[in-house]
């Protein structure tokens, strides 16, 4: 059985959803579309490739035509042809 961390333990015990407490989720929409919340700021930005912290992760989007259309200090909206999205 595996261990959850301090953050999933307590959104348990309050009743929220992790993303109240800081943990990133990405959301994309018909492949145009990539909502990245509880972002860390940009690391890379170019019209193929767009970089962000997540903290101790990093998440690349890559595709054509990429701009940033919002952000906020907790909301990274990006739009474009997505055509691959990694991890690191």
């Amino acid at each position: 059985m595996k261990k959850k961390g301090i953050v999933p333990r307590l959104a348990d015990r309050l009743e929220l959803p992790e993303e109240a407490l800081g943990t990133p989720r990405l959301t994309v929409i018909d492949a145009s579309r990539a909502l990245i919340e509880n972002h860390r700021g940009i690391l890379e930005y170019s019209r193929e490739r767009i970089s962000v912290s997540l903290g101790k992760r990093q998440l690349s989007l890559m595709g054509r035509e990429l701009r940033i259309a919002a952000m906020n200090r907790r909301e990274l909206l990006v739009r474009g042809e997505l055509q691959d999205i990694s991890w690191s």
